[in-house]
């Protein structure tokens, strides 16, 4: 939560073979809003991605829209 609030960021646990660029593309896709960068962290039980959203979107109204919160 604090990393949606703080950073503007979102988590989602993505499929190890997904690469940068599909990610964004992804989230671009499924949620209709743009991606300012993408991160990875690669970790024993799978894949984590945090994408940080363009300053003009709001990662708390993405959560709310996703179901997250």
């Amino acid at each position: 939560m604090k990393k949606i609030e703080d950073n503007n960021t979102l988590a989602f646990i993505v499929d190890v073979k997904v690469n940068k660029p599909q990610i964004k593309q992804a989230v671009k896709e499924l949620y209709d809003t743009d991606v300012a960068k993408a991160s990875t962290l690669i970790r024993p039980d799978g894949e984590k991605a945090y994408v940080r959203l363009a300053p003009d979107y709001n990662a708390l109204d993405a959560a709310n829209k996703i179901g997250i919160i």
